[in-house]
């Protein structure tokens, strides 16, 4: 008989919520329906046609005790079914892995949460402040559900985040963040069979970016050291350009991805990627995700890596982690201590054949009743 973690980890799996289109109503649905049951009413509204946010809270004493977030997305990346040895929405479980795209990254932490609240809710005892559940659309579409969450005031009175991405049940307190740039060449149009007189690059926009794309790949980027997570990355994910094969191009663009570190300025790095583009590539900024960085001694922190520690993780943290999470568009901007506690392995996200370790998605459900119940003064541990 598998508990009620696993089957609603499965029930989400089944629900097909890849990015985009999304659809994340269909798993917002199924929360939904779980909570209902429990007579929680849940506040369920599109941020884009069936893109699904979900609200849910369970509520405290009303003395004025700050709210617990906890916070997951229903949206997964997408799936390349040919390469796929077991059926990614059937939630398979075999030799002590639940199979599935979402397992890992979200599905099941969010499934562990609901659960963990459900059980606070069912123990009839009372927490001192409100526990919500913050579920999200479209965090591989830039955040989008999770900036509407903000906007909307849902975390008004909330004194922490708790986001249940991949750590391997240990607590991180430290993500990088992602500043996003264009690099755009110009050229000189023509055609090439009336290009003999052209020379060096040949007004070609395309040759133009390359040559840029070249610095930029072996670009090294100043930052201060930090205690958790490595060194800035640089990626180009993303190249445009052409008209046809015999035409000049006079435009061509590549995206960048750079992965910052906690106390690094976005505006250096893109006075760096300026300084190497020459006369015919211009530099802009998409987006900026700050890096979240809460102190290893602060105490939200201490009660999540004693959660963790007290189901047996070895290692429980603190530590930090490459990726973003929708923690980047809520708790710089409001100011929110935030830790990452999740049963999915690092590094499994999109993965094929992605799993959840069945021992270790069971152990979340434990560690997120123990952190609300600490952090929400019910119960001293």
């Amino acid at each position: 008989m598998t508990s009620e973690t696993i089957e609603l980890t499965r029930a989400l799996i089944a629900q097909n919520t890849v990015d985009p289109p999304g659809n994340e109503r269909l798993a917002a649905m199924i929360v939904a329906e779980k909570l209902r049951a429990e007579g929680i009413e849940p506040l369920v509204y599109e941020v884009a046609p069936g893109r699904t946010n979900l609200v849910a809270r369970i509520p405290g004493s009303g003395k004025g005790h700050p709210s617990l977030a906890f916070s997951a997305h229903f949206d997964t990346i997408d799936v390349e079914l040919e390469k796929w040895s077991v059926d990614p929405f059937a939630g398979e479980i075999r030799d002590g892995l639940l199979y599935g795209r979402g397992a890992t990254d979200m599905k099941g932490g969010m499934a562990a949460m609901t659960v963990a609240a459900l059980n606070i809710l069912r123990s009839g005892e009372k927490l001192k402040g409100d526990l919500l559940l913050t579920f999200s659309a479209a965090e591989n579409s830039n955040c989008l559900g999770a900036r509407r969450l903000v906007e909307d005031g849902h975390f008004d009175g909330v004194g922490a985040l708790l986001v249940s991405e991949p750590t391997g049940n240990r607590a991180f307190v430290t993500e990088k963040g992602a500043l996003w740039l264009r690099a755009t060449a110009t050229g000189e149009y023509g055609h090439n069979a009336f290009s003999e007189g052209r020379g060096g690059d040949r007004g070609n926009a395309i040759v133009r970016l390359a040559r840029y794309l070249d610095k930029v790949h072996d670009l090294r980027l100043d930052a201060p050291a930090h205690r958790h997570v490595k060194p800035p990355t640089v990626n180009i994910g993303v190249i445009r350009g052409g008209l046809s094969t015999p035409l000049v191009p006079p435009l061509a663009s590549a995206d960048i991805d750079v992965r910052l570190v906690p106390g690094q300025s976005a505006e250096s790095v893109v006075d760096a990627f300026r300084a190497i583009a020459g006369p015919h590539v211009a530099v802009e900024q998409l987006d900026l995700k700050l890096p979240v960085d809460t102190p290893d001694d602060h105490p939200f922190v201490k009660l999540c890596v004693e959660a963790c520690r007290s189901q047996g993780v070895t290692n429980p943290g603190p530590g930090g982690v490459g990726y973003y999470s929708d923690g980047a568009v809520i708790a710089p901007q409001l100011g929110l201590p935030m830790v990452i506690v999740g049963p999915g392995e690092v590094g499994m996200s999109g993965a094929v054949d992605e799993y959840v370790v069945l021992e270790k998605l069971e152990a979340s459900t434990r560690i997120f009743e123990r952190i609300a119940c600490s952090y929400l003064g019910w119960k001293e541990w």
